[in-house]
C-alpha cells in the first residue's frame, strides 16, 4: 500500500503508515511462534469453544442464529443449527454465542474479548477453505497480536470515549487474522485492515442488552467480510488508522498512546506471551472477578455465613463503575453487570456459576435480600488493586485486596482447571461421546489436517 504523510502519528514524508506496518508484519512473520505461544493459543481455543457450546442456547445466540438461518446455506458450522451456513453468517452466530454468557476470555491492553471475535471468524473461514489446525492457531496468534497492540495504541482513551473495544478493535484484529489464514499478501492484508476500519463500531451503551453480545458476532462477521473483500480486489485507504480521518484521531483523544511504541514491538515479544489471555472463573463481567475472588476467600478463611454479614464494600477503579450499572437487575443480562447481584450470589452460595444467571435464579428471595448489603466505591488510588471489605454483625471487619484475579496471566488456569471448565460448559449440551471427541480434537488441534475434524463435533443436542 502507498504510504502518506501528515498523519497525527507519523513524522516525515517517508514514514510508513500503521496499516502498512501491521500488514507487513502479519504477512512476513514466520509461523514458528514458539511452543509457549502455541500452548496459549490452544488453551484459548479450548476455553472459547467451551463457551460457544454453553452459550448456544442463550436468547442472544438464538436471535443471531434465527436471523442468519434465512440467508442461505454454506460450508461453516453454527452451534445449534443443523444446517451449514456461509462463513460470514456462521462467524456472526458463533461469535455472539461465545460471549453470550460473559464467560469467555478477556485481555488487559485492549480491554476486550479477543478470542470471542477471532476464533469464530477463523473457524468459519477455515471450514470453508479446509484450513489445517496449525494454520488456524497461527492466524489466531497473529490476530491476538494485532488486537493487543492496537489496544495499547488506543486505550484507555478509546475505552473512556464510550467505545466497546471488542466490537471496534476486535473487528480490525479479525480482519488481519482472516487475511493471514487465507494467505493474502501484504497489500491485500492492508486493504483488509483498512476496510475493517469502516466496519468497526460498537458502544458501551449496549450493556445489559443482547446487542453487547452481538458485538462479538458482528466483529467476527466483519473480519471475515473485510478479508474476503480484500481477497478479490476491494481496496481501502492506507490512512485508515493514523491519517487525518483515521481511527486514532476519530475514536481516541490526544491522551491515547498512539501507534509508534506498540507497533515497534510487534512480535517481540508476542503479545499472547507478554500479556496472555485471562480465562474467566465466573460467567459475568470481568470487573467483578477480583472482588468475587476476595469475598470467596474471606468466606472460606473465616467461615462466616450470609446471615452474619452487615455490609460488603467493593472497591474498584472509577472507570469500571460505569460497567456495573445495575444495582437491581431485572433480567440475567443485567445481572451479569451487577456487582450487587454477583456478590450476593457469592455470599449465599459460596460460588458463582452459569446456573446463577437464569430467570429462576434471579428471583431467589435470599439472594435479593442480600443485595442491599452490597455497595461499590471507587478506589482512592487509581493505581490500586481491587478490594473487598466485609463487616460482620459481631463487630469484625474483614478486608482483602486482590492484585491479580484467578484466571489472569499471573494466576492462569492449569490444564486440569481449563478442562474442568470445558466439561462444565458442555455437560448436558453435547452427548458424552461428542463431548469427548470435541475435547480431544481441541487438544490435538495443532496436528489436525482440517479444522472440520473439530467443528463436526460442535452441535449441542436438541
Amino acid at each position: 500500500m502507498a504510504t502518506s504523510s501528515g498523519s497525527p502519528n507519523r513524522s516525515g514524508a517517508d514514514a510508513v503508515s500503521a496499516v502498512s506496518t501491521l500488514a507487513d508484519w502479519a504477512t512476513g512473520v514466520s509461523d514458528e511462534h514458539g511452543d509457549e505461544a502455541y500452548r496459549r493459543a490452544r488453551a484459548g481455543c479450548i476455553d472459547t469453544v467451551a463457551c460457544l457450546v454453553a452459550g448456544a442456547r442463550d436468547p442472544a445466540s438464538i436471535a443471531a442464529r434465527e436471523a442468519v438461518a434465512g440467508w442461505g446455506v454454506g460450508q461453516a458450522t453454527v452451534a445449534g443449527d443443523s444446517e451449514l451456513r456461509p462463513a460470514p453468517w456462521a462467524a456472526l452466530a458463533n461469535g455472539t454465542a461465545v460471549d453470550a454468557l460473559d464467560f469467555d476470555d478477556y485481555d488487559v491492553p485492549a480491554a476486550s474479548h479477543p478470542s470471542a471475535v477471532i476464533l469464530p471468524a477463523l473457524l468459519a473461514l477455515g471450514e470453508e477453505r479446509g484450513a489445517s489446525g496449525r494454520s488456524l492457531l497461527d492466524a489466531y496468534i497473529v490476530g491476538v497480536e494485532v488486537q493487543l497492540r492496537l489496544g495499547e495504541s488506543l486505550n484507555l482513551s478509546h475505552f473512556h470515549k464510550g467505545f466497546h473495544p471488542t466490537a471496534t478493535i476486535g473487528t480490525l484484529a479479525a480482519s488481519v487474522a482472516c487475511a493471514r489464514l487465507i494467505g493474502l499478501d501484504a497489500v491485500a492484508t492492508g486493504h483488509s485492515l483498512s476496510i475493517a476500519t469502516s466496519l468497526a463500531a460498537g458502544s458501551k451503551c449496549q450493556l445489559g442488552t443482547t446487542t453487547i453480545h452481538l458485538h462479538t458476532g458482528l466483529a467476527a462477521h466483519n473480519g471475515v467480510l473485510a478479508a474476503s473483500l480484500a481477497g478479490v480486489g476491494a481496496t481501502g485507504s492506507d490512512d485508515a488508522l493514523d491519517g487525518e480521518f483515521g481511527t486514532l484521531r476519530l475514536m481516541a483523544d490526544a491522551d491515547a498512546p498512539g501507534f509508534d511504541g506498540p507497533l515497534a514491538k510487534l512480535g517481540n515479544p508476542l503479545a499472547i506471551v507478554e500479556y496472555g489471555l485471562c480465562v474467566k472463573p465466573y460467567p459475568c463481567c470481568s470487573y467483578t472477578t477480583s472482588v468475587i475472588d476476595g469475598l470467596l476467600s474471606l468466606r472460606s478463611e473465616h467461615g462466616f455465613n450470609s446471615e452474619e454479614v452487615e455490609e460488603v464494600v467493593a472497591r474498584i477503579p472509577d472507570s469500571h463503575l460505569g460497567f456495573l450499572k445495575f444495582p437491581q437487575p431485572e433480567d440475567e443480562l443485567e445481572a451479569r453487570f451487577s456487582m450487587e447481584y454477583c456478590l450476593a450470589v457469592a455470599l449465599h452460595r459460596g460460588a458463582v456459576v452459569v446456573a446463577d444467571f437464569t430467570p429462576a435464579a434471579l428471583v431467589d428471595e435470599e439472594v435479593r435480600a442480600l443485595m442491599p448489603k452490597v455497595r461499590m466505591e471507587a478506589l482512592t488510588d487509581p493505581a490500586g488493586h481491587d478490594n473487598v471489605t466485609v463487616r460482620l454483625d459481631d463487630g469484625r471487619t474483614l478486608d482483602r485486596t486482590v492484585e491479580h484475579p484467578r484466571g489472569s496471566a499471573v494466576i492462569p488456569f492449569g490444564e486440569d482447571e481449563l478442562l474442568a471448565k470445558f466439561d462444565s460448559c458442555v455437560d448436558g449440551l453435547l452427548e458424552p461421546d461428542a463431548a469427548a471427541a470435541l475435547k480431544q480434537a481441541l487438544l490435538d488441534l495443532e496436528s489436525l489436517d482440517d479444522v472440520r475434524g473439530l467443528t463436526r463435533h460442535l452441535n449441542p443436542v436438541s
